[in-house]
């Protein structure tokens, strides 16, 4: 997955103003909601089933998580019983999630679940799912120390400490042992692997009536970086990483010079006239082929979970964006990119567009190249039950940006993402690509590339995220009449099922469906 650019909270507050002028009872049956809050409790309806139904309870209403569905993490995707399969330590020995309020051993900080779905009935039934410690939360500060034996950053405000002090937090990437598959197996992708978790027995108290030990939940395995797309990363998309050592290979210092902003060759870069007349300089000494070291006095912008070890409480780090502007030569390779913003609309019934709602197939796309000089397309990512994730070409429009790198793509309404070049319902996808051109987009139906590969096992040149928002119909119109319901069947993922390989190759349709008794497959009916 995402994949992962900061969470960003999903038209939170328009979606309460629609919720909220619910229709009079008895005249609709399927009305759309959207919760946001924190999660009270969890449970799973049947836990041996890796697809289990869950309830889980939101603000004090209770909400069904249908079968098959699957929950977007900040970096991973899970299932309800899969949340529960890899809770660590003391959340796992009393068979909790370690994300709910009123487990035994409830998380240092609240964890927030953002639901939409449609009430069936009383029945509050969820179509999308998203787990954060706060979808917004992130922070900011300078470097003061970087303890490369353990991996772990001080951070705080000053720009010229180099050392940690009073004040100061204390970060480390959430980074697991990459396993037996990666060139780089029992490595982190980014920095040190993730250190063992402490034993679920309090220190000096061994045996059966051991006390229990909070700490042995941490780090948690799945609020982790993305080990396939740089959730680590300079300001362009460039994959950084924390020194493993003094002098580490993979995180070479010769691929940080004293300039904050650099292009990796021997040629100066000169940006277009409207970005400025400023020339980057160039590095001649650099690697593009390995990531870039953060170091002492880099100013970043950090996401995670709060986490504790004996030394007190750390923010495990899922994202870090450092303020460091990295670009490439133009037109070499390897090159790297991010996706950070993303909309898809999903049309609707057509009836109830043409009568009192405003249904849109659109799409916008936002991020970052090192190679401004190169096209990025973009591209939604398809796939069956049982199959490979397949790209497909979406059309799309660059806009002209005021930063160097940026690019900005927004379609007029019709977009035609929910189809192919044929004509052909395709439906909504779970997730987008970009790729740079190499000279050309990818053919209809190429597999999402796994190769080559360089940065410390990374596949330059694209970036994965799930669809960072999709706009459903929208009432217009006097208000305070039916809401449309939202339009879960152009969902392609949720309706005809689809596949996570290799751990999830079979997700089926979500069972109960979260709106009309048995939907087809389409985005207008």
């Amino acid at each position: 997955m995402s994949r992962q650019r900061f969470i960003q909270f999903v038209g939170a507050v328009g979606a309460l103003v629609a919720t909220s002028m619910i229709s009079p009872a008895g005249a609709q049956t399927v009305t759309p909601f959207q919760l946001v809050g924190h999660i009270q409790s969890f449970s799973l309806d049947t836990p041996g089933d890796t697809f289990s139904a869950a309830k889980l309870t939101v603000n004090g209403i209770q909400v069904t998580i249908p079968r098959n569905l699957v929950i977007q993490l900040p970096a991973a995707y899970f299932t309800a019983q899969q949340l529960f399969e890899n809770a660590q330590g003391v959340s796992k020995k009393y068979n909790e999630s370690g994300l709910s309020l009123n487990d035994k051993f409830p998380p240092l900080a609240a964890f927030e679940v953002t639901v939409d779905g449609n009430v069936v009935g009383d029945e509050y039934r969820a179509g999308l799912v998203s787990i954060s410690q706060q979808s917004l939360n992130s922070s900011v500060g300078y470097i003061h120390e970087i303890d490369v034996g353990t991996g772990m950053i001080c951070v705080g405000g000053s720009s010229t400490a180099t050392t940690c002090g009073p004040g100061d937090t204390r970060v480390r990437l959430n980074d697991p042992a990459l396993d037996a598959s990666d060139p780089f197996s029992g490595d982190g992708r980014y920095g040190k692997r993730n250190p063992d978790p402490p034993d679920v027995c309090a220190p000096g108290l061994p045996g059966p009536t051991c006390a229990d030990n909070p700490n042995s939940r941490f780090p948690d395995p799945r609020f982790t970086v993305d080990q396939g797309n740089p959730t680590v990363h300079a300001l362009t998309g460039y994959p950084m990483c924390v020194p493993r050592a003094t002098a580490d290979p993979e995180c070479p210092a010769f691929n940080r010079p004293s300039d904050n902003t650099f292009v990796m060759g021997a040629d100066p870069l000169v940006p277009p006239i409207r970005f400025g007349n400023n020339t980057i300089p160039p590095c001649p000494a650099c690697d593009s082929r390995k990531q870039a070291p953060l170091r002492v006095g880099d100013h970043i912008t950090f996401a995670g979970t709060l986490a504790r070890d004996t030394a007190g409480v750390y923010v495990s780090v899922h994202t870090l964006v450092a303020d460091i502007g990295i670009y490439t030569k133009p037109g070499s390779k390897p090159a790297y990119v991010t996706l950070e913003e993303s909309l898809l609309g999903t049309r609707g019934p057509t009836t109830t567009c043409a009568a009192a709602a405003e249904c849109q197939d659109r799409l916008k796309i936002e991020g970052f190249s090192t190679d401004p000089s190169r096209r990025v397309s973009v591209y939604a990512v398809d796939v069956a039950r049982n199959g490979a994730p397949k790209v497909r070409l979406l059309h799309s429009t660059e806009k002209v940006q005021a930063v160097f790198g940026r690019f900005r793509y927004v379609p007029p309404l019709t977009a035609a993402a929910l189809f192919d070049i044929n004509g052909n319902l395709k439906g909504a996808p779970r997730e987008l690509m970009v790729g740079i051109d190499d000279p050309n987009p990818l053919p209809d139906g190429s597999e999402v590339p796994e190769a080559p590969k360089a940065a410390h096992g990374l596949v330059p040149g694209i970036y994965v995220a799930p669809v960072g928002e999709y706009i459903f119909p929208e009432p217009t119109g006097v208000q305070g009449r039916e809401q449309p319901a939202l339009n879960f069947q152009c969902l392609a993922f949720l309706i005809n099922g689809w596949a996570i390989p290799p751990d999830l190759p079979d997700i089926k349709r979500l069972d109960p469906w979260p709106g009309s008794a048995s939907p087809t497959f389409s985005c207008t009916e």
